[in-house]
């Protein structure tokens, strides 16, 4: 196995105390450990004036990005400052140290314990090939392709041609940006293909054309993205989009219908929509098919894992702190990936039980394990929303020798532009 070691410290935290940081250090530079090592953790709060501060307290605890406690303290910093913790865990995962107070953002820091051991929480479905497949053959047979290319002479220059597409699925279509080069030399031309991140803004909305290469963007919502979002309202029916689902099934977009079955779940007529646009774009003739590239971040990176596993078309990928992984990590005693669809869906017995049966078919990590492509992660260590234990458990799944994670220590859920910048450039060969 090939592995970056990019981790980079981020030693500058979030405010504590209202005027307060903390400066948070471990002492193994690489912020990995050995299953049963201690790990120490120094902390210094300092105030604006770079100085640690002599007032306040501060609660200390670890914990396993999960329901397992390894003690608490809470430290008089007109005494202790700065201060050690110090704790282990017996198996592979990450521990979390978790800092708050009075008046305090709170502030997490973690490290890992072998995370190249972290095997995701279930294994994969005994039919999960023999389902998709079988979902890939059904829209096909029922569901005619009609792919809707729309040219925006508006967003065309000299360098690029702009359009808008769309393709049919259950239910519904899918939408989404394609730019084309307009320098003919330079075909057949490579792909860069991406899924926007979860929420709404700007990058659910918005994508630039590029000169080198066929730039694709896909949004996962049931209406069509627009650049200018905010002056036309269009929040308004993302918020309508999750008012329905919350009516329907009592749970936003991203966790709704798994507990009525696995094509009522949101993300079923998506990804299946998505993955015959990839067919579609793979089969233009100005395509480069041996250039066929991948990135996301968040939901995009957990897109990334479905549709690489789901279609060999690609030939490399990045993800940065992707999301969708490990969704049955709690069998585990650990924290699941976003969108945690299992815990959002058990207001009742019979509603857990039948998210628990469904939701595998859409783990990102045992989408992972059918990836044949070069990939690359970036990993969040203080991800509390795609924890690190959940974004190791689909990188560890896949199969291929040239793979590799950056370590982002002290990084949440959000990216380091270096990673952005050197995975990019390995993404694209540049």
């Amino acid at each position: 196995m090939k592995k970056l070691t990019l981790g980079v410290a981020l030693f500058a935290s979030v405010l504590a105390f209202a005027q307060t940081t903390f400066k948070i250090t471990a002492d193994n530079t690489n912020y990995l450990y050995r299953c049963g090592e201690r790990a120490t953790f120094t902390v210094t709060a300092v105030g604006t004036n770079g100085l640690p501060v002599k007032t306040g307290t501060v609660t200390a605890s670890l914990d396993n990005f999960g329901p397992k406690k390894f003690g608490k303290k809470v430290l008089d910093l007109a005494r202790e400052n700065p201060f050690k913790v110090t704790g282990t865990l017996a198996e592979p995962g990450f521990l979390r140290l978790y800092l708050a107070g009075k008046d305090c953002k709170n502030q997490v820091f973690g490290v890992g314990y072998e995370p190249e051991k972290v095997q995701k929480g279930s294994p994969s479905p005994a039919d999960f090939d023999a389902f998709w497949a079988e979902a890939k053959a059904k829209l096909a047979k029922e569901v005619p392709l009609d792919a809707q290319v729309v040219r925006v002479p508006e967003r065309c220059t000299p360098e690029f041609e702009f359009f808008r597409i769309s393709f049919a699925t259950f239910g519904r279509r899918v939408y989404g940006y394609m730019s084309v080069p307009t320098e003919k030399s330079l075909a057949p031309y490579p792909v860069d293909f991406q899924v926007s991140a979860a929420g709404f803004g700007g990058w659910t909305n918005n994508m630039g054309g590029k000169r080198d290469a066929i730039n694709v963007f896909f949004s996962v919502y049931p209406f069509e993205p627009h650049w200018n979002w905010e002056k036309l309202g269009l929040k308004a029916k993302y918020d309508e989009l999750n008012a329905q689902t919350k009516a329907k099934y009592g749970v936003g977009y991203a966790t709704s219908g798994i507990t009525e079955s696995r094509e009522a779940y949101f993300f079923y007529p998506v990804l299946l929509g998505i993955n015959r646009a990839v067919d579609w774009l793979a089969a233009r003739p100005d395509v480069d098919k041996s250039r066929f590239r991948y990135q996301g971040t968040s939901q995009g990176g957990g897109f990334g894992f479905y549709l690489t596993g789901l279609n060999h078309t690609f030939t490399r990928a990045a993800f940065y702190v992707p999301a969708i992984t490990d969704t049955m990590g709690y069998l585990r005693g650990r924290q699941s990936g976003w969108p945690q669809v299992v815990e959002n869906n058990s207001g009742t017995p019979e509603k857990r039980a039948a998210a628990e049966k469904n939701a595998p078919y859409f783990d990102g990590a045992n989408f992972a394990s059918r990836i044949q492509c070069p990939v690359r992660v970036a990993v969040g260590f203080s991800d509390t929303t795609c924890a690190p234990c959940a974004v190791y458990s689909a990188y560890n799944a896949i199969p291929v020798k040239d793979k590799g994670i950056v370590h982002g220590i002290g990084m949440t859920h959000s990216c380091f532009g270096k990673f952005y910048s050197e995975l990019g450039a390995w993404v694209t060969g540049k």
